[in-house]
């Protein structure tokens, strides 16, 4: 082995030590942290980011009753979650790092947004309240990981959370639950859609990525993906706003395969017709794809339950290894099912669904998955939530 090669690992190790130091300068010199007494933990990679940033602006909101620093542990992360927020962020990705700063900011509680194993490092702290946030509420076996009992409390959307994780996790403590609905919604009902495109109606294709176990495959890109956008894109009455989860690819060539083929199909067919104005959406907020579409097609995800918030017309695609574990699942009273390695006609189905509506029970369903939906009455949920742990 040449002299380069059995230097270039510890050459990439320095640069690597060097850029984080530069990064933690850096970010230091953003914003001066006196007092904290929330911290949201984040050990998650930049592709990971999403699970993060759709909380930043309900702590944004709180910040200043309520003054919240954000820990990142990794430093390319770190860098484009300053670029989206305006909290201030310190690299800090183990408890000796956290530590010292209890008593210097007067930290009295830990958010969590995900169950990375790193978390279990700063839960070691006995002197902090930790609390576990979920990156969305859906019907994904992740909601229900046994990991939720290493944390003091869960802050959860609403019943349908509370009965699922009391029913799939032996000898949890119910009162570590707290309802607090989904403070999200407030931005989903109040930002610009995706502008409309006249004598079109506008169909979302958001599908979660493949998971990185199989029961968290869930997605419908490489088992139907391709054929569902072809036959969206050669209607004309049709409008396409192709929405792929920021990890979808990943982890299955096949997958990524997919999703390549969709963008190319999404691209060409905008060439041939600008003024369709089908779309790839890739910005950071997800609400005005959801906002401005006018009909839904998901996977088993948070973004279906969300959209479940506008009372329009919905599929979700169901592969055939989760029939039985969603079988009687509340989701089928207000989702129209689909079956990603089915053959039939994508079309009919869609004009069914509009001529149709929206199922029965949304308004029920909506109310046992969030709660309160009213401008602001989830933020005033999570306030009040915090308050009553913390003071």
């Amino acid at each position: 082995m040449s002299l380069s090669h059995r230097l270039s690992p510890i050459t990439s190790r320095l640069a690597h030590t060097l850029s984080a130091k530069k990064t933690a300068t850096d970010l230091v010199a953003r914003s001066e942290v006196n007092r904290a007494e929330l911290g949201i933990y984040f050990a998650g990679p930049v592709g990971d980011i999403y699970q993060v940033t759709q909380w930043l602006s309900v702590f944004e909101q709180v910040n200043e009753e309520f003054p919240t620093v954000l820990f990142v542990k990794d430093a390319p992360a770190a860098r484009a979650l300053a670029a989206a927020c305006s909290l201030p962020i310190r690299l800090a990705g183990s408890a000796d790092a956290i530590e010292p700063l209890i008593s210097a900011w007067g930290l009295r509680a830990l958010f969590y947004v995900n169950n990375n194993l790193a978390n279990f490092s700063p839960l070691r702290l006995t002197n902090l309240t930790h609390i576990h946030l979920s990156h969305g509420e859906s019907e994904k076996a992740s909601m229900t990981s046994n990991q939720l009992k290493a944390y003091d409390y869960c802050f959860i959307a609403g019943r349908a959370s509370a009965q699922r994780i009391l029913s799939t996790l032996a000898r949890f403590e119910p009162s570590h639950l707290q309802e607090i609905g989904r403070p999200q919604l407030d931005q989903l009902l109040t930002c610009e859609p995706i502008s409309a495109v006249a004598g079109r109606r506008s169909v979302l294709y958001a599908p979660t990525w493949e998971g990185d176990r199989a029961a968290m495959a869930y997605s419908s890109v490489a088992l139907a993906g391709v054929r569902w956008v072809t036959e969206i894109l050669q209607d004309s009455t049709l409008r396409l706003i192709y929405r792929p989860h920021p990890k979808t690819g990943t982890r299955s060539k096949a997958t990524h395969a997919a999703d390549r083929q969709i963008r190319k199909l999404i691209v060409n067919a905008q060439r041939e017709n600008p003024g369709a104005l089908h779309l790839v959406d890739l910005q950071n907020d997800y609400h005005p794809a959801l906002a401005g579409a006018d009909l839904g097609i998901f996977d088993v995800s948070a973004m279906a339950m969300d959209f479940s918030v506008l009372a329009r017309p919905y599929f979700v695609a169901c592969p055939a290894h989760l029939e039985s574990t969603l079988e009687n699942n509340a989701l089928w009273t207000v989702a129209r099912k689909l079956a990603p390695s089915g053959s039939a006609a994508l079309l009919p189905e869609l004009k069914n669904a509009w001529e149709a509506g929206p199922l029965p029970h949304a308004e029920e369903f909506v109310q046992e998955h969030f709660g309160e939906t009213a401008q602001g009455a989830a933020m005033g949920r999570f306030k009040t939530a915090l308050a009553t742990l913390l003071h």
